[in-house]
């Protein structure tokens, strides 16, 4: 009867305590000091001009957790630190034994680019939008990823017209001639509503307030039609409710 007691007590309380102990000591010792602070980051190659210098810095703001004991790192910190990043969409933060802190990040994806000028100088500067709606520092043109760009003030100034700015844009198809690698600039207009400029051809396209994605997918089929013809637009008025008006441009 004793020896099923003292097993049980051996099993229930020496061991954790000897395992606690051992660790505790190890800790002591400076084995588990943070020597590590890993970061990925998920993004496309058309982002990594725009993601490089923030991740920069953030590496060297998260590498003043070295020397803490992994124990005792501070990861609800961190954690409040990161969300506080609007560059940010998601990240995971977790420990990885026995001294290395792992960090995976999910940018926002910048969609526009908004030209601005800046407050008190006759310089402009680039302020990225996010795909979520967020507003971004100015950032110059050599950290500029890839993306719509637009000279309209109001997409900064005004929530709702930068929200279906972003809707107009998430709208687009990935392939063809109205994706968004295929629009150079994009505005609104209080009487017509949002438009866009194409890249090769600098035709406007009127899109409205509404079912954008619709307009999108008439277009193409307008733009397939003109092309087979050997014609080209100066304006394509999608603003209407079945139909697509066309305005061609004139022969020198």
């Amino acid at each position: 009867m004793f020896k099923k007691i003292f097993k049980l007590m051996a099993a229930f309380v020496l061991f954790p305590a000897v395992i606690a102990f051992s660790l505790y000591s190890l800790d002591q010792q400076g084995f588990f000091q943070i020597d590590n602070v890993e970061i990925k980051v998920q993004t496309t190659e058309s982002q990594k001009n725009f993601v490089a210098p923030r991740l920069q810095k953030l590496q060297a703001k998260l590498d003043s957790v070295k020397g803490i004991s992994l124990w005792k790192a501070p990861l609800s910190q961190i954690s409040k630190s990161l969300r506080e990043e609007k560059w940010i969409k998601n990240f995971q933060l977790s420990r990885s034994w026995p001294s290395t802190i792992k960090l995976v990040i999910e940018p926002d994806t910048v969609t526009l680019l908004v030209l601005s000028s800046a407050s008190g100088s006759e310089t402009s500067a680039l302020l990225p939008i996010t795909k979520s709606g967020r507003v971004l520092e100015r950032i110059s043109s050599d950290d500029a990823p890839n993306a719509i760009v637009s000279y309209d003030e109001s997409l900064v100034k005004n929530e709702r017209v930068r929200e279906g700015a972003i809707n107009v844009i998430k709208a687009l198809p990935e392939k063809g001639r109205m994706s968004s690698t295929q629009i150079s600039e994009i505005g609104y207009d209080k009487k017509e509503g949002y438009w866009i400029k194409l890249l090769q051809s600098e035709t406007k396209v009127n899109l409205g307030e509404e079912q954008f994605e619709i307009k999108s997918v008439r277009i193409a089929q307008v733009m397939e039609y003109l092309e087979s013809r050997n014609l080209k637009a100066r304006v394509i008025d999608a603003n209407l409710s079945k139909k697509v008006l066309v305005r061609l441009q004139q022969n020198p």
